[in-house]
């Protein structure tokens, strides 16, 4: 008789929890318990059925889930798995709070608290399944993973102690504080309140386990340990937390592996306990180059490698390693031979994003041409062949798509194909929700493919992109069709009318240096006649978005092309607006374009005065600015000049026009030195 598959035994699993027949869900999963226990069944499902996120559906949310586990445990209060899961509800509610606002963020007092309480009850739930089974291994390793994580309750270090632990009001003077009102506020969200009164003793099976001192993450290792021995899972979360990330290093991992803790584990998972910490040590920063450190990850490299790995070990290893070998050994064609040996692993193999646009700059952005590397080619055109094949990264699919349409890379001439490809990475972008990223990643393609002279399938891939929404793509070409790109573009493609359409196209799709780079085209009247209305109204939009620049440039728009009105509007109004921001990136040129006006009668009356100020004002912004300085010379620099000046300073009675604006003062203009020189 056949036996049922992995995924036929979850399933069984999930419709048990689904419609709450909790005896026969508890029956089933002790029943699939004995054989992961004894490590006598290879494709055992139970590990995999052990977490929340397997038995529940996606759609579940945190109060439904709490509502039946709490039924489960409620109904069958001795139940192993109902005090396991809910301690891994609990655990995982913990870091679902640590990382409300992302990972990059600094984790707020309150997120620590509301996490805190939720292992709280985390651990209770694990102290009780542990009174519930003889070899409550999951519960062992998941106190282990919530001790490396949160670190160990008071209360629970204070039972091991052999004291009695005071209640959460008396060990901290907190409840009535912000903190605490925000923290306990994440446990009332999903319908209870904090635990504040603990257990007084621990369960039989803990009494008189612990050594003197003993780290709670080495001990719960070893209680895991005690009841499944060579227990994979357990040791490589442990493992984990002497990564680089939590504050160790893979050299501390690799100590633990070759050491007693790891004496009874095989080869191949000690091999693969290597391969994790290598993984890591490889993902990270590179190490520079001829550098200790550098030799002896190149090292552990060759000698993981010749030991028997999973492939999917091997594969991640050669990812990563392609790189980091070109690095070191400062030649591309060394890293080119990792990728040639991970596509020989199998079919299958292929390496991620960041190794796929390596072989692509080394193959193609390489000094000598593709005739003359022919085993780079090779690389390319096994990652483009099984891009086809496989279809699923749009990124790939996109580079094979403008291949085939020109028989490049190895590939064969088949603009079929390549429609269909193209369309397959379009739909791939959207259903991924990776249009920018992707966008970004062939743009970086198509510099590499123009650096190799094919111009043409470099215009294919954006054209196709810009054809099928790609606002990106769509303003790449603006640059191309005006051979204002990267590389020379034959004068053959150059077209204003044709940028014209393209940066009207992505601007229209709201990508905001579009806007700005249309208002920009349509002031010069690229493709045509100058449009002031047009660019007025893109400036004013890129402006709205966000853009920094555009109100200076939509001022200075308004001094060449606009109205009166529009330039008195500028001179008055937007212009010291933008002095007036000392973040302003266009500070600088806003106060010389104003000194300009003021100076030639552009939007107000002419005031030399007033203009020498702005000038000398740009001067302290940017004391290297030859347009200033030759305006203030041109202000100042003679008799007549200087009359000129005393006489527009008289008109506004010597005010201070830049006070305002400015962070130190201007230099001033002698009352008297004027009339001086006249009277001489």
């Amino acid at each position: 008789m056949q036996q049922p598959d992995k995924q036929d035994n979850i399933a069984k699993a999930q419709m048990l929890l689904a419609t709450r027949r909790f005896l026969k869900l508890d029956e089933w999963l002790l029943s699939q318990m004995r054989g992961w226990q004894n490590q006598s069944e290879a494709d055992n499902a139970y590990g995999l059925m052990m977490h929340p996120d397997t038995l529940f559906s996606k759609e579940e949310t945190a109060v439904q889930r709490l509502e039946i586990l709490g039924d489960w445990q409620q109904q069958y209060p001795t139940s192993y798995h109902a005090h396991c899961m809910l301690g891994m509800f609990w655990h995982e509610q913990a870091w679902v709070i640590r990382n409300e606002h992302g990972p990059e963020h600094e984790v707020e007092d309150s997120q620590w608290l509301g996490a805190q309480l939720c292992c709280d009850y985390a651990v209770i739930s694990f102290l009780n399944a542990i009174a519930c089974h003889p070899r409550p291994t999951h519960a062992f390793r998941h106190m282990m993973n919530l001790s490396g994580g949160f670190g160990e309750p008071y209360w629970l270090r204070a039972l091991f102690a052999g004291k009695q632990p005071k209640p959460l009001h008396e060990q901290f003077n907190i409840q009535g504080s912000q903190v605490w009102q925000q923290g306990v506020a994440y446990l009332y969200q999903i319908g209870v309140a904090p635990v504040t009164h603990w257990p007084q003793q621990l369960p039989a099976a803990l009494q008189n386990t612990r050594r003197h001192e003993e780290d709670a993450l080495d001990y719960w290792l070893r209680m895991a340990m005690s009841v499944r021995h060579s227990d994979v899972g357990s040791m490589e979360s442990y493992l984990l937390f002497h990564s680089s990330y939590w504050g160790g290093n893979d050299e501390r991992q690799n100590q633990i592996i070759d050491g007693p803790l790891c004496a009874e584990f095989s080869d191949e998972e000690r091999n693969q306990f290597r391969a994790n910490a290598l993984l890591e040590a490889l993902g990270g920063d590179i190490a520079d180059r001829d550098s200790p450190r550098a030799a002896q990850l190149q090292q552990q490299l060759a000698t993981l490698l010749a030991q028997p790995l999973e492939p999917a070990t091997r594969i991640a290893l050669l990812n990563l390693a392609g790189t980091c070998i070109a690095y070191w050994q400062d030649d591309d064609h060394a890293g080119l031979q990792v990728y040639a040996d991970l596509f020989a692993v199998s079919p299958q193999a292929m390496p991620g994003k960041f190794a796929a646009l390596f072989i692509s700059r080394a193959v193609l952005a390489n000094e000598q041409s593709i005739d003359q590397q022919p085993e780079a080619l090779s690389v390319l055109t096994s990652l483009l062949i099984r891009a086809i094949n496989r279809a699923d990264d749009p990124l790939l699919t996109a580079f094979a798509a403008a291949a085939v349409q020109y028989g490049l890379y190895g590939l064969p001439h088949d603009p079929d194909l390549s429609e269909a490809l193209m369309d397959r990475a379009a739909s791939l972008m959207q259903q991924q929700h990776v249009i920018e990223s992707v966008g970004k990643d062939l743009l970086v393609l198509a510099h590499d493919m123009a650096i190799n002279d094919d111009i043409e399938a470099t215009h294919y891939l954006m054209t196709e992109m810009a054809r099928r929404g790609s606002a990106l793509h769509s303003y790449e070409l603006f640059f191309f069709y005006r051979n204002a790109w990267h590389q020379d573009v034959p004068e053959a493609l150059h077209n204003d009318s044709n940028a014209l359409d393209c940066v009207l196209s992505a601007a229209r799709s709201g990508l905001v240096p579009a806007m700005f780079s249309c208002a920009n085209a349509l002031r010069e009247g690229l493709g045509g006649d100058v449009d002031y209305q047009q660019a007025m109204q893109w400036y004013q939009r890129a402006s709205d978005a966000g853009h920094a620049s555009a109100d200076y440039w939509r001022a200075s728009c308004a001094l060449d092309l606009g109205s009166e009105a529009e330039k008195r509007q500028a001179v008055d109004i937007s212009l010291p607006a933008i002095l007036a921001n000392v973040e302003h990136p266009e500070r600088f040129e806003a106060a010389y374009t104003l000194g300009m006006a003021w100076m030639q009668g552009i939007g107000t009356k002419k005031n030399k005065y007033i203009a020498w100020q702005l000038m000398n004002f740009v001067l302290e912004l940017n004391p290297e600015s030859e347009p200033a300085r030759q305006a203030v010379n041109e202000l100042e620099g003679s008799l007549r000049a200087r009359m000129g000046l005393w006489q527009d300073k008289r008109k506004v009675e010597g005010a201070d026009f830049t006070a305002a604006y400015r962070q130190s003062s201007a230099p001033a203009l002698p009352d008297e030195q004027p009339v001086a020189e006249i009277r001489d």
